[in-house]
């Protein structure tokens, strides 16, 4: 019997984001997630502009379904690159791009960051992308292991995603699918709080797509979600010959793409204290000189720009910490680990104290002496927490091991 799409999508801010960054499309033949970065504004104009580019896709392909997918994303990161050129405040932002694109017999899988793609089959769940990000080429290489991933203080530290630049390397995939599979599209505000084997238990005993997503956006909220979450659902269903003709059915879109703001409009992105600004270091842009433009500025605005800049810069110092190291002991810097000539740019802010570096595992201890970047003191704090229960986790290990001889480290407190 034919196949048909069966879809449904569905985005919530969260618990704590004051807007929401994610994008999320399903028609009947594209299933797509964006999930933006770049801080405030700039995060939900690179998401919502790379839908907007994914949804000329949502058609019967034309020829090879790869090549006509990778021709939209090639278009969403032209339309990024546009945007950013257009308002030099948004320089830096970008998205993760997921999507998945239906012939009638086989889904095209196109993926780039760390949004995720499974595929539930006959109960079994499996992850079809792999996260392009720092601690996944740490599990890859055998450093950590999967569990340590998902509490890793640089676990939402992104290596590719979709930010104007050229050229791109998205992952491209073909999925064999057959009636009765179901495929979820997640954002990670899904992925980073709720197990994979919770995702599984609830896509497997949904009794449709509606219920399944409405039942994951439920779960991250219970867990406290962090960050905005947005899932698409597609399922692979046989239909009657009669009833094939799919292109008039309604389609959904979500999260900022479904606010239908025009991304050239609107006030210019900030980036301030959002720790999506952090997800992903922007590369320079290499701009052509412009040549023939006066040599001389007059002095008068020279003195004001510098006073502006000067000004701003103290503001987004004092903003920011990072964790390091202070006589062997894990700290909290205020400022960014760099120095203009004599002038250093942090201080030491805290000590927690009882937290040696020693007594970190070695993947750690080297991260901390390189130092961890933070959003914001309260990110610092808990990165500290998080690097406490991983020396924790470690020390019990060893003391606990038979006829273990390996050093215990007196000065680390655990009682937390």
């Amino acid at each position: 019997m034919p196949l048909t799409l069966r879809y449904v999508a569905r985005s919530d801010v969260g618990l704590v984001r004051e807007g929401n960054e994610d994008s999320g499309y399903a028609g009947p033949y594209l299933l797509a997630v964006a999930d933006g970065m770049g801080g405030h504004a700039a995060g939900e104009v690179a998401s919502r502009a790379a839908i907007d580019m994914l949804v000329k896709a949502d058609q019967p392909p034309d020829g090879d379904p790869i090549e006509v997918l990778s021709a939209a994303v090639s278009a969403a990161n032209s339309r990024i690159d546009q945007l950013a050129r257009a308002d030099p405040t948004r320089a830096g932002m970008g998205t993760t791009s997921t999507s998945l694109l239906w012939n009638g017999v086989q889904l095209a899988l196109g993926h780039i960051g760390d949004s995720r793609a499974y595929l539930l089959r006959d109960g079994g769940l499996t992850q079809i992308t792999r996260d392009h990000t720092f601690v996944q080429s740490l599990v890859d290489d055998g450093r950590i292991t999967p569990e340590d991933a998902r509490e890793h203080p640089a676990r939402s530290v992104v290596t590719k995603v979709l930010q104007g630049q050229s050229p791109i390397h998205p992952d491209y995939s073909i999925i064999d699918v057959q009636p009765g599979d179901r495929v979820l599209i997640c954002s990670d505000g899904l992925s980073d709080v709720v197990t994979d084997r919770e995702i599984e238990e609830t896509l497997a005993r949904a009794r449709t797509v509606e219920d399944a997503a409405d039942r994951l956006i439920a779960m991250t909220l219970d867990a406290g979600a962090p960050d905005n979450v947005t899932v698409v659902i597609g399922e692979i269903a046989e239909v009657d010959a009669a009833d094939t003709v799919v292109d008039a059915r309604e389609t959904i879109t979500v999260g900022s793409a479904a606010e239908d703001a025009d991304p050239s409009d609107g006030e210019p992105a900030e980036f301030e204290n959002d720790p999506e600004v952090m997800r992903y270091a922007p590369r320079t842009r290499h701009r052509r000189r412009r040549r023939g433009l006066r040599p001389v500025i007059t002095v008068a605005a020279v003195l004001a720009v510098g006073w502006a800049g000067l000004s701003y810069a103290n503001h987004w110092v004092r903003d920011q910490y990072y964790i390091g190291t202070s006589n062997g002991q894990v700290a909290i810097y205020q400022g960014v680990r760099h120095e203009l000539g004599p002038v250093h740019l942090s201080e030491l802010y805290e000590v927690p104290g009882d937290l040696p570096l020693e007594a970190l595992p070695d993947v750690y201890r080297d991260e901390v002496g390189a130092t961890i970047a933070a959003g914001d003191l309260d990110e610092a704090e808990r990165l500290v927490h998080t690097l406490r229960l991983r020396a924790c986790r470690a020390q019990e290990r060893q003391t606990t091991a038979p006829a273990s001889d390996e050093t215990v480290f007196p000065g680390l407190d655990c009682s937390e």
